[in-house]
């Protein structure tokens, strides 16, 4: 039997299961070594199973919003503040953060 969909519920999915939540995410969170963040529009953020080994134990994983690859790969998703941040190898740099843009959709 399903249950009635609450409307003050924030809904994302993640793995392929659906996640509901009453709150976002706390203030300051992180992926690893918490498994998933919702954020205010309570989509779910974690990393996937695609990897890029970088070698001497560094590894980034796909970003996925809502089980959708956002094209981004990270080494760790953060909330900070009600903002989604990646960190990651960007351009074979030594690793710098890029935000998410709820207006543009995707990160900067």
């Amino acid at each position: 039997m399903q249950r009635p969909f609450a409307q003050h519920l924030l809904v994302g999915w993640a793995n392929g299961l659906r996640y509901e939540r009453e709150n976002k995410t706390e203030a300051y969170v992180a992926v690893p070594p918490a498994h998933i963040i919702t954020d205010s529009d309570g989509a779910a953020w974690t990393l996937g199973t695609q990897y890029v080994d970088h070698g001497g134990g560094e590894f980034e994983f796909n970003v996925l919003r809502n089980d959708v690859d956002t094209g981004e790969t990270a080494m760790r998703i953060e909330y900070r503040k009600g903002v989604v941040k990646i960190f990651g190898r960007y351009a074979g740099g030594r690793g710098s953060w890029k935000s998410f843009s709820r207006s543009r959709r995707g990160f900067i």
